[in-house]
Order: structure tokens, then C-alpha cells, then sequence
């Protein structure tokens, strides 16, 4: 990990000035706590423990490894493969590994890093996570004091493993975790079988974490809780961990004809309509696939003037919301009107891409909404972190947001 530093950093001093990257770090910044290290050197920290976390991800579910696979890996594409949506996409992290699709340089020196990292590995058994080091990773690599890393064991789901739980705030998810193996034993001890008990507990729990790096610790965690039987066949997942800030839902906005969008202004302020922002397999889905409209934009404008490339993506873009999408999580066309509004979020967005902002905005859009959609559940159970515990007015706000009566677990 220390040459790795090394290395990624001299990556970033080659290019830092150049939009892509200069804006992954700054809108890292934009999301860190105010209490926290700022500084290029703690990013370029940041993105190796990322690193660090796709390809452990990657040892844990895959029986045999190989280089030939790090690019879908780091893009989170190779995720996607395995049923697990929501995790571990490109984000604010993937600065040194798209330099090449945006033209700004050559990816080779850091998909060498990557192997290097991948070779390190090797020894390491990756059939048994521990989450303790996990979380003690993430302290190590992260600037902020939260504490000991600490262990939990959760009784409240032995007599119903079927209550719901959301961490508002679950940090770096080892509480939330926690929680849910807990749930997830007693549900298999109850009788359910485990494909079963997986699709039920990605919409039994739901974490949210403001913090970039703290968002990719918790999703590790989240998979880590559901142990080997993630790795036997079974249906598409959402691994419940966003980034967003718990007490802040996007902001909703009405249209003339009555319809309602919610503006993401951490993104451009991009606009969805409610069915997608509501909904986080259609967010998931629809947006998943956007990715790849962006770079078919920016290979375009190689031949193309750029009003035309653009509306060429989203003509396809627009013809793809329209269209009933059979043997998927969202066999449902959208409505025209909500197809109007997913258009100008898709031109945002691709403008933004290929004017040199990278994959952030898109990231910030795919996990702001959480609080929106968490809010419609009424959860039996909230996990609330120690060190927010004076905070009354915030954890009352979340109380009343996402609880159907107040049950507060300190965790």
C-alpha cells in the first residue's frame, strides 16, 4: 500500500490540473467533513484504500482471479456481472483510470498499480473478511478521528429477523453490517433459504454516509455480512449503502402540470422525476447504463460536431427510456413525461462528462436520493452512532423521517 501511495501520487501530480481529475478531487472535497484533512495527499490516500477494497471484492467473489478483469472491476462493471448493483461503481476514486477514455493521458502506469496490488493480495486468504481490519483500514486511511474501531452484537433480530433497520449515518458500516448478518442467520436458522434471504435483506436494511471513502468501506462491509451466500446463484442485488447525507433529501421541485422532480444541486442541479428518484432499482438501472452513453458521446466528438453527437446519445437515450425492458428489475417503460425530465438529466450529465468532470456528478446523482426513497419505508429500527449522540435535533429529524415508532439502537 505505501508504493502504491507513492505511485498513484505521482500520477496525480502528472495530471491534477486537468478537469477530469482537479474535478473528482474537488468535488471530494465538497463532501468531506469539515473536520477533515483536505489535502491532495489524503485523496490520493483515499483512492488507494478504494483500490485496495474493489480488488479484495474482487478475490472474495470471483474463484479465479485475473488481471485480464481489473478494468471492469475498478468501472464496477464486473459487479454488475454478479447480480451486485450499487456497488462499487466509478466515483470520485476512479480519477486514474479514465484518463485514457477522456484523452488526457494513458491508464497503463495505473493499471499497473492495480496489478501490483493484485499481486500483493495473493497470500492473503480471501474466504474470511474481517471486518475488524476493514474497519481499522479505513481509520488508518482516513484523517478524521472516530475512535476505536469497535465490535457489535445485535440481539434484536433473534426473535424477528424480518425488522427493518436504517443507519442514517452508519459511518463505516461495521455496525450495519453487523446487523445484518444478525438478521440474516436468524432468518436461514428460521427456515428461509438463503437466495431468499438476500433479495429480502437488501430491502430490509438501507445505510447512508455523507463521506466518499466511508461509502466504499460500508458497501465492502454490507458484502462481507452476506457471507458465502452471496457467492451460490441468486437474483439481482442492490447493496443498500449510498452517499448521501441523512437528514438532507434532494430538494423536491413542481412543475406547471403538477408533476414533481427533485433536484440534485451537488450534481449540476440535475433533475429526476419522482418515479426514478423514488425508486432505487429504477435508479439503479436506468443510470447504470448511462456510463456507457457518455463515452459513446465523447468517442462522437471525434467526428462529430457536438451538437449533433449529443443528440444523436440521446435520441438512443430516449428510445431506451420508452421502451418495455423485459426479464429486468424495471420491465416497465417510463412515462413520457418522466422520460422528458430522465432526458435533460441524461444532457447534463453527458455534457458535463465530456466537458471534463469524470464520473462525479453521475456518482452524486445515483446516491442523493437515498434519503428521498429511505423516508416511504417507516423502519422498524434506526442505527445511531455514539458520536452523534448530542446531536438531538439531527437524530430526532431522522426519527421522525424514517421510523414508524422510535426505536433507536446507539451502534
Amino acid at each position: 500500500m505505501s508504493q502504491a501511495i507513492k505511485r498513484l501520487q505521482s500520477v496525480f501530480n502528472e495530471t491534477e490540473s486537468m478537469g477530469p481529475v482537479d474535478n473528482s478531487y474537488r468535488s471530494w472535497v465538497a463532501c468531506r467533513p469539515f473536520t477533515g484533512d483536505s489535502s491532495t495527499e489524503t485523496f490520493v490516500r483515499h483512492t488507494s484504500l478504494s483500490l485496495l477494497c474493489r480488488l479484495i471484492a474482487y478475490r472474495y467473489l470471483e474463484a479465479k482471479p485475473s488481471n485480464r478483469n481489473l478494468w471492469e472491476v475498478i468501472s464496477g462493471d464486473y459487479f454488475a456481472a454478479q447480480g451486485l448493483g450499487n456497488f462499487l461503481g466509478e466515483d470520485f476514486f476512479s480519477w486514474p483510470f479514465f484518463r485514457l477514455s477522456m484523452g488526457i493521458g494513458d491508464d497503463a502506469p495505473s493499471m499497473e498499480i492495480a496489478k501490483s496490488m493484485m499481486g500483493a493480495l495473493e497470500p492473503i486468504n480471501p474466504d474470511r473478511p474481517d471486518l475488524a481490519v476493514l474497519a481499522a483500514l479505513y481509520r488508518m486511511f482516513d484523517e478524521v478521528d472516530s475512535g476505536p474501531a469497535a465490535s457489535y452484537e445485535f440481539t434484536e433480530f433473534d426473535d424477528n429477523p424480518y425488522a427493518s433497520c436504517v443507519a442514517p449515518y452508519c459511518g463505516d458500516g461495521i455496525a450495519l453490517a453487523s446487523a445484518v448478518r444478525s438478521s440474516l442467520d436468524a432468518r436461514i436458522a428460521d427456515g428461509q433459504i438463503p437466495p431468499d434471504a438476500l433479495l429480502d435483506l437488501t430491502g430490509q436494511f438501507l445505510g447512508m454516509t455523507a463521506d466518499p471513502l466511508a461509502a466504499t468501506v460500508a458497501s465492502m462491509a454490507f458484502l462481507f455480512a452476506l457471507g458465502e451466500e452471496v457467492m451460490e446463484p441468486h437474483a439481482p442485488l442492490l447493496i443498500p449503502v449510498y452517499m448521501a447525507h441523512g437528514a438532507h433529501p434532494p430538494m423536491e421541485q413542481l412543475s406547471t402540470d403538477g408533476s414533481v422532480s427533485y433536484v440534485i444541486e451537488s450534481a449540476g442541479g440535475v433533475a429526476l422525476p419522482e418515479e426514478v428518484a423514488g425508486d432505487p432499482l429504477y435508479l439503479d438501472w436506468l443510470f447504470g447504463r448511462l456510463p456507457n452513453y457518455q463515452r459513446g458521446t465523447a468517442l462522437r466528438l471525434r467526428a462529430q460536431p457536438h451538437d449533433v453527437a449529443l443528440q444523436e446519445v440521446l435520441n438512443a437515450w430516449y428510445n431506451y427510456l420508452t421502451s418495455p425492458k423485459a426479464r429486468t428489475p424495471i420491465p416497465e417503460p417510463l412515462s413520457p413525461r418522466a422520460a422528458d425530465v430522465m432526458v435533460e438529466a441524461g444532457r447534463s450529465l453527458i455534457t458535463q462528462y465530456v466537458s471534463g468532470s469524470g464520473p462525479g456528478p453521475l456518482y452524486l446523482v445515483r446516491n442523493a436520493p437515498a434519503p428521498l426513497f429511505a423516508s416511504r419505508r417507516s423502519f422498524d429500527f434506526m442505527l445511531w452512532p455514539p458520536g452523534l449522540a448530542e446531536s438531538f435535533d439531527l437524530r430526532q429529524a431522522c426519527a421522525d423521517r424514517y421510523l414508524a415508532e422510535e426505536r433507536i439502537i446507539n451502534a
